[in-house]
């Protein structure tokens, strides 16, 4: 109630239909082909349009971020061996931030959509086992995925200063996470060895070094 109404958006529509498709193909009895496409949303919430201080201001044609998920991939299992390798892209529109705007009061800060994102990978699983003895067995696997993510048509706030960071990397996305791990059994008794591995990041979407 404190707030010019004219200072903030009035109405948000959330109507549109998110859609999906999937599909899965049976190429033995052991092992198929699968593949799926659907939509995201990320809608605006009542967080995103109210100003956090006197110097922001807030982008009265905000928009929902809104893209979609898609994968494919092959699993199966062959003797001793299991295995699921899978290809994937999340696009990501409209992401939320903030901007640098300037007008006859001066500069401030602009809530507003800064661009878009698209992150690629692979994900792979695979398990071998082995029976070393009529009462022992061993299992080797490994859980790993390669991850790009980049800002498309983007761009952030550097204090008063808006920086294009198209090509940059999505913060948070690391290229590479590893978990791996032995199994041994014997009997009733079970024991495991387990390692993780996860790469280096960027905590903003400057992809800064040094603080």
């Amino acid at each position: 109630s404190y707030y010019n109404p004219g200072d903030l958006p009035t109405t948000i529509k959330h109507a549109f239909p998110l859609l999906g498709i999937n599909f899965n193909y049976q190429l033995t009895q052991s092992q198929q082909l699968y593949g799926g496409w659907s939509q995201a949303y990320r809608p605006v919430i009542f967080k995103d349009i109210i100003p956090a201080s006197t110097y922001e201001r807030v982008d009265k044609n905000l928009k929902d971020a809104f893209g979609y998920n898609l994968e494919v991939g092959y699993r199966g299992s062959l003797d001793r061996l299991k295995w699921d390798v899978s290809a994937f892209a999340v696009q990501y529109n409209n992401r939320m931030g903030t901007l640098s705007q300037t007008d006859a009061a001066g500069t401030y800060i602009y809530r507003t959509n800064i661009g878009n994102s698209l992150t690629k990978g692979i994900e792979l699983f695979i398990e071998a086992g082995f029976r070393l003895a009529p009462q022992v067995r061993l299992s080797v696997f490994t859980s790993t995925a390669y991850m790009d993510g980049r800002y498309k048509n983007a761009q952030v706030r550097v204090n008063q200063e808006n920086v294009n960071v198209s090509g940059n990397h999505v913060e948070s996305v690391p290229e590479w996470i590893s978990r791996n791990g032995v199994n041994l059994k014997y009997k009733r008794l079970s024991a495991s060895v387990l390692y993780s591995y996860t790469a280096q990041s960027y905590a903003d979407a400057l992809n800064t070094m040094k603080p």
